[in-house]
């Protein structure tokens, strides 16, 4: 589809009902595949068990409808309405119309609460009762109701505005996406397209403007594919929404899928993001794309901030996601996923149905089923060696990635191979509640495993998910003088803090994305988390390790703290042991660390290993002489989410070197190589350029990083060189 105005989405006409969840065509096709396919069999019957099964309320007539079993018996009803489309038995519309009446009548006595919601108890709940309430109208509404049932729901349907109006989230977040949805489903269940309308283009409401869909589809995934919150799990849940509305807007005759619209290039108002362009036209379709492109190697996600999604094969919890985009667009890498997903978890607990793909695994499996055309799809193909670009802004080339606007790095050794060694830098800006003060933060990987952390609690209300997540301490990065970075410098009890919050802005600054050649390389700056300091780092991969520069440069004396988490246990032998009370850990965050001890490192250089998944660990670390090098045991949750991982992840142990002065600069060679590592660091400063050379095994080699925005270059030296 050609560019096109932001304001001829909307449709003018609405086809006959069902036109919300499904139409007549999907039904027509699903009757037939429950006859064909053993899979389409197998949906078919768990989801009449389900329609069959006995009420979890009160189901008498004289029985009070309460909020909390409003979806409840909305979900039971669509089960019912959807089962008689497809068997044609009346019984179950009888029963679901029973239930609905019972509802809508419900939903007409019941207050605003907290002068927000009528069907649940926050947000995202409304919306999704708004929306179950559209669809089930929507399967009843195909043959003629009674005058009586008909004024009501569409009464129930109008009185849904109240709460699609006054939804606490009105721009850019997920939130948003979910209520623009229960507004577009209700205003095609009640044939108002102007509902319609409000959804795509946004409305206004008690003097605020609500930005709509289309602003969401050109500001709010950004110009490099990724959601602008920066975590692959509300990339996946944002994307749950906005693909629930191109496939309604489709049954409409609208398509969103392929629209290509221009990137947002200026503030429309409020908005909660600075990213804008660069000029050109985005599609959907780069949302299912940049995943990919963001995994570390073999299907890995970074754990930073907010996601809980460990790895790529744990997209299936949302949904038919992936079966939907491959219909649409026919992509081989989505069919690859898909194929991966399935042989990955062939014999997992999470498999409850055999005979069902892992998307219908899910509660919302029992009726997604009937938008898929078929369950068995070819191998595809995807490949990490094969350049592309990725949206208007994001770069695949050589086999690393570069997110720009989200400011993220990823450098892979050998893309082809998915246990070749890989690390990540998140460079980005602080610009959503969902995100952690971690600037220039790092993630390792190798041999198919992470080797890093990243600090995990049992969800936004445990004290744990403030106090230790929301500290800089708990990420693989630096902090000053003991403080998070901005915006977690100032004690607020909130977890959601952001730079726009407080009118500051924190971004970082890409100073060197180099993927060609025999070893990449990458480098970035933030001069606006901590105030009056420079933090620079640049990160060298070669086949098998990692060198990585991190330089800090303040305006004064200050105390810096070099912090690396990594799942496995440290076998370097330590010196003493510190109690949590000591100097060391009184500040936020470092009350979690526990069993804390000192390393004996007199010349500011020391070698250490740990026992991890993928094998052992080693590092050559130095800051100088006069630094201490501390090791602890990082916090755990037993209830944090790893969705995707298919096996649970070690207890992460932490490395924290620190040093004092004006500036600082931390050296390290990360290898989980058998030969012999080390490294010396021949000259340079934190202020200028670098010059420090390796050996690991016989392989000898100098390496010189610039003190400016130059590229990093390599000597191979000779052991006779090394003997002089």
């Amino acid at each position: 589809m050609q560019p096109q105005s932001i304001h001829d989405l909307a449709p003018v006409d609405l086809p006959p009902h069902p036109r919300v969840f499904v139409t007549e065509e999907n039904l027509q096709r699903c009757r037939s595949l429950t006859k064909e396919a053993v899979w389409a069999e197998a949906a078919l019957s768990r989801l009449l068990r389900a329609a069959d099964a006995p009420c979890e309320w009160d189901a008498s007539e004289s029985a009070p409808v309460r909020p909390d079993h409003g979806l409840k018996m909305l979900n039971h009803a669509f089960r019912q309405i959807l089962s008689f489309h497809l068997t044609g038995r009346g019984a179950y519309r009888d029963s679901a119309l029973a239930a609905f009446r019972r509802v809508t009548q419900a939903y007409l006595r019941w207050p605003l609460v907290n002068d927000h919601t009528r069907g649940a108890a926050y947000g995202l709940g409304e919306s999704r009762f708004t929306i179950a309430l559209a669809r089930v109208y929507d399967l009843l509404a195909c043959d003629d109701l009674a005058d009586a049932d008909g004024e009501l729901f569409l009464q129930a349907l109008a009185l849904t505005q109240e709460t699609t109006d006054r939804c606490q989230h009105t721009t850019c977040g997920n939130h948003n996406t979910w209520n623009l949805v229960a507004r577009l489903a209700v205003g095609l269940a009640s044939g108002d397209t102007g509902l319609v309308r409000d959804a795509l283009d946004g409305w206004t409401f008690n003097s605020v403007a609500r930005y709509g869909l289309i602003h969401q589809l050109r500001h709010d995934i950004l110009s490099d594919g990724l959601h602008w919150e920066r975590t692959p799990g509300y990339h996946f849940y944002t994307l749950m929404a906005l693909t629930s509305a191109a496939t309604m807007l489709a049954n409409a005759g609208v398509d969103i899928w392929h629209a290509e619209l221009p990137a947002q290039m200026s503030d429309d108002g409020r908005d909660l993001h600075r990213a804008y362009g660069p000029a050109g036209s985005k599609c959907l379709q780069a949302a299912f794309d940049a995943p990919f492109y963001a995994t570390l190697g073999n299907g890995d996600f970074s754990l930073l901030h907010d996601s809980g999604l460990s790895n790529l094969r744990g997209v299936w919890i949302w949904g038919p996601l992936y079966e939907l985009a491959y219909q649409t667009y026919g992509d081989p890498k989505y069919a690859w996923l898909l194929a991966r997903i399935e042989r990955e978890y062939a014999d997992r607990p999470e498999r409850q149905y055999p005979h069902l793909p892992m998307s219908l695994q899910s509660p919302a499996g029992e009726w997604d089923f009937v938008l898929l055309r078929d369950a068995e799809h070819p191998s595809g193909h995807f490949s990490l060696a094969e350049d592309c670009s990725i949206s208007l802004a994001g770069v695949h080339r050589q086999g690393c990635t570069l997110f720009p606007v989200t400011g993220v790095s990823i450098l892979r050794s050998r893309p082809e191979e998915e246990a070749s060694t890989a690390v990540q830098m998140f460079w980005g800006p602080h610009s959503a509640g969902h995100q952690s003060p971690a600037a220039l933060c790092v993630d390792l990987q190798a041999n198919g495993h992470c080797l890093s952390a990243s600090p995990q609690s049992a969800g936004y209300e445990d004290p744990l998910h403030h106090t230790w997540v929301r500290s800089t301490i708990a990420h693989n990065t630096v902090t000053v003088d003991g403080r998070p970075m901005i915006p977690y410098d100032v004690e607020v009890d909130s977890v959601w803090k952001t730079d726009g919050a407080r009118s500051l802005e924190s971004d970082g600054i890409l100073e060197l994305f180099q993927p060609e050649g025999p070893f990449k390389a990458c480098r970035a700056s933030n001069e606006t988390v901590y105030p009056g300091i420079r933090l620079d780092r640049t990160l060298v991969l070669a086949d098998g390790f990692v060198l990585d520069l991190f330089r800090v440069i303040g305006s004064g004396p200050h105390r810096y703290d070099y912090a690396m988490h990594i799942l496995g246990t440290p076998t370097a032998p330590t010196q003493s042991q510190e109690s949590q009370g000591g100097e060391f850990f009184r500040d936020v965050g470092y009350s979690h660390l526990e069993n804390v001890r000192t390393i004996k490192a007199p010349t500011g250089t020391t070698n250490l290993a740990w026992e991890t998944a993928s094998g052992p660990l080693r590092a050559v670390v130095q800051a100088g002489e006069g630094s201490e090098f501390i090791l602890a045991d990082d916090p755990v949750s037993e209830k944090a989410q790893t969705l995707g991982a298919l096996e649970p992840l070690p207890r992460p142990s932490a490395l924290i070197v620190r040093s004092r002065g004006d500036q600082a600069m931390f050296m390290s060679l990360w290898s989980t190589q058998g030969h012999d590592l080390d490294m010396t660091i021949e000259d340079g400063r934190a202020d200028g350029d670098v010059a420090v050379k390796t050996r690991i095994g016989s392989q000898i080699e100098r390496w010189h990083l610039p003190g400016t925005a130059e590229e990093v270059t390599r000597e191979q030296l000779s052991d006779r060189v090394e003997q002089a």
